[in-house]
């Protein structure tokens, strides 16, 4: 196929990594033999008081029962280690990394008494998308120092305040005072320096490194493997399969396998699927870290110091001299448009808070306007940041607060707050100590919704080893940081407990952590920081474990997403294990994190004894009462990120517990919950009164929702497309369904001002609707030419905002936007919202669904008085419909709604009433006698009934009084005098009076006999639903292809209702299959 072997691979995987053009690769998924083909993987790296704050010290020097990784061999997956530096026992000299040829090993260089062994997969040219050029010297790059900072806080030796390695034994109590850098957690293991990053990129180089880890000496014996292997690597909202499958059985192997979560922030699904094997960590803080502060002088309740970081591209302080005033709130807040009370600000320092753009262009206006200083309050949880810009500086100083503490001064405005910038005490400490760092990644698993990450450590603003820098060390953050933490206290638990499977390792961290809890002491949900903060001395000393006993490997009880329509019991256990010599006996506990009315968690038993040695198991119930779940935002999640305003899922989390006579242990548990209903329209078919004017429909919406506040859109129909039965979720969530378009110029009373509205529904559920993850598209022709002038798409405002690229994951959120992009741009645009509303002020289930809605303002498509009317279109790799006409003044169905924001929304629980304008019906692209249709979506329905469409019969006067329209008897017959309240014309046994009202031709036999769509097809079932006659009775039969030959698969299907269906559980994949429906007679 015209592609070259890169790598083959036969201890993790049976597979081979090869280059080859992309129109070749459906030529190989082809060829005999291959299972599948997945394209590599793309990794970046994730970028000493945090060592004795997690404990680890305290396992040193403990005597007999001390531990520092000795003999224990922990593996760096990443971009190498200086191996000259002084933290890893080197010279310190930096002349000699620099005369080393990172090509080849100079005599006597390498290996070394610390980094013992290694490879580099990559070369430094190496950036990802490059050929790699391996060698035998895994020297780490100055430019990039990420694998050596990592190596250094797993193994390092420390480096004294002289420069040289400290030498001394751990076996006692450290000054640590005398350490220029202090050690690693397991200062005494045995490091290996992976490299799989050149000098700078991405790599796909981590299935290499990790098959060389199963084997090192390439004997095929594979009970060499290492201990642990650190991957501070990872790319958010991705799901490598591949990759993941071959960490778990490295894993099986006997090798743990630490990776760091990720840096994407708050933001749901942001870390990449893992494996249940893996250990994944988030980034906490630990004591050691302190800030600069502003000291508040007036009023008097105020005064205090107050934690505040300076921004990098501003004016120092120190040559600013002392600056000190009155503040000045500005308007607007955020500072992203001009400001209107710039003469307010003029000679004061300017408050605004962070959030949609540049810190740049916030700080620049606030000087613009003759401001001395800025004072930045954060929009999320946490310490305040050192703010930083791609380019560019401002002349005055500006320094953030944390939004706590903003949200305090605030309320000081109106009385006259004074304050002096750079105040003279250091804030941090203690009071910072197991907060997360903003910057860690939340969970769920993106794809599957089992939570991560399981464990938290230290990783914001830590000292290690600088590669090129002899002796130096540098400062750097991030969950690449906070998992070499939990990687050497591995290697502790490792020494002492030799024994120990990587599943017991996982299970001993996890049960053991201590809690994270925010600037305000609540609590972290669990898909932020897991079971808690590692304690390697509580872990090693455990006497018992404690896992899910169906997925032991996974440790926490996840029950992933559950939509749920009625009250709900499910049933898990959880499994103890005793490794002692002695009985152990727990007591049961629940602690909620995230607690919730609608659910509740109990166990069969409330005590457990576990025997020596032995195991027990406890059954765990989940009890759910939906109609009593609250969908709230949780303490620490706040209702906008650094894009704007957000979209979030509704979770319940927290820890069960066994309390121990001396030692508890706990498991985290964790669930999305959906309250889902069955809303859907009565009757297919509505008539349409008759009316001079603007006549109104009510839609028949029957079912019900436990959701409190249920919701359906309606849109005036543009195009409907069958499904094409596709069972993978990911490529369902790309087959369009139907389409359709609203407009609330009417209510708003012409175009000035007005939205347009269009509203999707898609065959399968995406999980979160990042452009990178989705494929949806809407063109715009605003001038009616044929060409498009406007292509609509959606995506995170935190991507269009920062690059206009809106396929970067890096700086993707949860404000989830219509996506704009023109000719006429420089970059994509924001339109509206996604859903219209965010989730603080109306739940609309955006995530894990396959309905949503785009808006934009009319100008923003260039419309107004007397040019109206535009066409649009639905694109993407699947399919590009017809234009379909819609003129967004005077659309032909009015469906906004004044009550929720001239919305196209309403109220699910109650039939929404819609507005026919004849007048507008040939500006919509409608020919004689044809009506509009509504189109339906239910945003908080079950999967596979998510949108109905109606039709609308126009009604006339019934003069015979036989139940039927004389429209639709002189349309069908060529009188009144045919049809009748009991005829049946066609003699199907279905009466006239029942064929006017389903909508369906009276003189066609078979007409009455079709199944309604959408049509559900799940896994290898699918659904049929049509319309019925109460009373009569139907059979189903189906045929693989020949048309001449059907077979029953189901007889006596009494109606008892208009509506009937029916589900065949199974489904011939690879042949055609067709159904029919047959009435039967008595």
């Amino acid at each position: 196929v015209g592609g070259a072997v890169e790598a083959r691979f036969s201890r993790l995987a049976n597979a081979i990594k090869i280059r080859l053009p992309f129109g070749q690769v459906e030529r190989l998924r082809r060829l005999d033999g291959v299972v599948d083909v997945q394209s590599v993987a793309q990794f970046r790296p994730l970028t000493s008081s945090s060592v004795p704050f997690i404990g680890a010290t305290n396992v040193w020097n403990r005597g007999n029962l001390s531990a520092t990784g000795k003999g224990v061999r922990i593996g760096i997956i990443d971009s190498g280690i200086d191996y000259h530096h002084a933290m890893f026992g080197g010279s310190g000299d930096v002349a000699d990394y620099t005369k080393n040829n990172p090509a080849r090993i100079e005599k006597g260089t390498f290996p070394t008494a610390k980094v013992v062994g290694g490879y580099d997969f990559a070369g430094d040219a190496y950036n990802g998308t490059q050929t790699p050029r391996p060698d035998n010297d895994p020297l780490d790059c100055a430019q990039s120092s990420h694998g050596s900072h990592v190596a250094g806080i797993a193994g390092g030796v420390g480096v004294l305040t002289n420069g040289v390695p400290y030498t001394d034994g751990y076996g006692k109590a450290l000054n640590m005072g005398k350490f220029l850098i202090g050690p690693g957690v397991a200062p005494e293991a045995e490091l290996y320096s992976l490299k799989v990053f050149g000098c700078s990129g991405t790599t796909g180089l981590s299935v290499d490194a990790m098959e060389w880890a199963a084997d090192p000496d390439a004997d095929g014996d594979l009970d060499d493997h290492l201990d642990v292997v650190n991957l501070s690597l990872g790319n958010p909202y991705s799901n490598p399969r591949f990759e993941n499958n071959v960490a778990a059985r490295l894993s099986k192997l006997g090798c743990v396998v630490v990776r760091a979560a990720g840096n994407s922030g708050n933001n749901f699904y942001a870390l990449m699927a893992y494996d249940d094997s893996e250990i994944t960590v988030a980034n906490s803080m630990d004591d050691g870290i302190e800030n600069n502060s502003i000291e508040v002088t007036d009023p008097p309740v105020a005064r205090d110091y107050y934690e505040a970081v300076e921004a990098a591209f501003t004016k120092r302080l120190k040559d600013a001299g002392e600056i000190a005033g009155r503040v000045v709130y500005a308007d607007p807040p955020q500072a992203c448009e001009d400001l209107k009370n710039a003469e307010a600000l003029a000679g004061n320092i300017a408050m605004i808070d962070r959030g949609v753009c540049f810190f740049l262009d916030k700080i620049q206006r606030a000087e613009d306007a003759g401001a001395v200083a800025v004072l930045v309050v954060n929009n999320e949880g946490g310490p305040p940041i050192a703010m930083g810009t791609p380019g560019g500086t401002v002349d005055i100083p500006a320094m953030m607060i944390s939004l706590r503490d903003g949200k305090k001064l605030k309320e000081q405005l109106a009385a006259g707050l004074f304050l002096r910038l750079g105040g003279d005490v250091m804030i941090g400490g203690a009071q910072l100590a197991d907060q997360l760092s903003p910057g860690s990644s939340r969970g769920p698993v993106y794809e599957t919704h089992l939570l991560k990450p399981d464990i938290a450590a230290p990783g914001f603003n830590i000292h290690s080893a600088w590669a090129g820098g002899g002796e130096a060390s540098m400062l750097s953050g991030g969950t690449s940081m906070a998992a070499p933490h939990v990687a050497g206290a591995v290697a502790l638990l490792l020494e002492k407990h030799p024994d120990w499977s990587p599943f017991i390792i996982k299970a001993a961290l996890m049960n053991t952590a201590v809690q994270t809890r925010d600037e305000n002491d609540a609590p972290y949900p669990e898909t932020r920081t897991g079971a808690g903060r590692v304690n390697p001395r509580l872990a090693i000393d455990t006497p018992v474990i404690a896992s899910d006993a169906d997925s032991p490997e996974r440790v926490s009880l996840s029950f992933g997403l559950l939509e749920v329509a009625a009250p709900h019991l499910a049933k898990r256990s959880i499994e103890l294990t005793n490794l002692g010599d002695q009985p152990w006996i727990g007591t049961f506990a629940v602690s909620n994190t995230l607690a919730n009315a609608g659910l509740m968690l109990t166990a069969a038993k409330p005590t457990v004894t576990v025997p020596a040695r032995g195991t027990a198991t406890v059954e765990v119930m989940l009890t759910i009462d939906p109609a009593k779940v609250q969908l709230l935002f949780d303490p620490t999640t706040p209702p906008e990120v650094k894009g704007g305003l957000r979209h979030i899922a509704h979770e319940a989390s927290g820890q069960i517990w066994f309390h121990g006579e001396s030692r508890s242990v706990h498991v985290p548990y964790h669930m999305l919950l959906r309250p889902v209903g069955d809303h859907r329209v009565e009757a297919k078919s509505v008539e349409l009164p008759q009316s001079e004017g603007l006549p109104t429909v009510v839609l028949p919406i029957v079912g019900g929702n436990p959701h409190r506040a249920p919701l359906v859109s309606v849109f005036q129909f543009g195009y409907l497309s069958p499904s094409r039965g596709y069972a993978n979720r990911e490529q369902a969530a790309r087959d369009l369904r139907v389409v359709g378009a609203a407009s609330n110029a009417p209510e708003l009373g012409g175009i000035d001002g007005a939205t347009v509205f269009f509203g999707i529904a898609m065959d399968g559920p995406w999980i979160v609707p990042q452009s990178f993850l989705t494929n949806i598209g809407i063109d715009v022709d605003s001038n009616l030419d044929g060409d498009t002038d406007y292509e609509f798409t959606h995506g995170s405002s935190g991507d269009v905002l920062v690059t206009g690229d809106i396929t970067e994951r890096e700086l993707a959120d949860d404000a989830y936007y219509t996506i704009i992009d023109s000719s006429e741009f420089d970059k994509p645009m924001l339109g509206g919202i996604l859903n219209v509303f965010p989730s603080a002020e109306r739940e609309t289930s955006l995530l894990n669904n396959s309905v949503m809605i785009y808006s934009a303002k009319a100008a923003d498509l260039g419309l107004a008085k007397g040019t109206t009317q535009i066409q649009y279109r639905f694109h993407n790799v699947l399919e590009t419909t017809r234009w379909i006409r819609f003129d967004a003044a005077r659309p032909a169905l009015r469906t906004a709604n004044p009550s929720l924001g001239h919305s196209p929304y309403h109220a699910a629980d109650s039939p929404p009433v819609v507005t026919v304008d004849h007048d507008a019906l040939a500006d919509n692209g409608y020919k004689k006698n044809k009506l509009p249709r509504p189109l339906l979506l239910f945003h908080h329905n079950t999967a596979g009934s998510r949108y109905d469409v109606v039709n609308l019969v126009r009604v006339g006067p019934d003069t015979d009084n036989d139940g039927i329209s004389d429209s639709w008897e002189k349309l069908h017959f060529s009188g009144l005098g045919v049809a009748g309240a009991s005829s049946d014309f066609d003699v199907d046994g279905f009466a006239d009076v029942a064929e006017y009202a389903a909508g369906t031709d009276p003189k066609d036999g078979n007409s009455f006999l079709h199944f309604s769509t959408p049509i559900e097809v799940k896994n290898e079932t699918v659904v049929m639903r049509w319309q019925s006659v109460p009373g009569r009775r139907y059979r189903v039969e189906k045929s693989n292809g020949d048309p001449t030959e059907w077979q029953p698969i189901a007889k006596g299907l009494t109606a008892r209702f208009d509506s009937l269906e029916h589900t065949d559980l199974r489904i011939d994949n690879g042949k055609s299959v067709f159904y029919r429906l047959v009435v039967e007679k008595d």
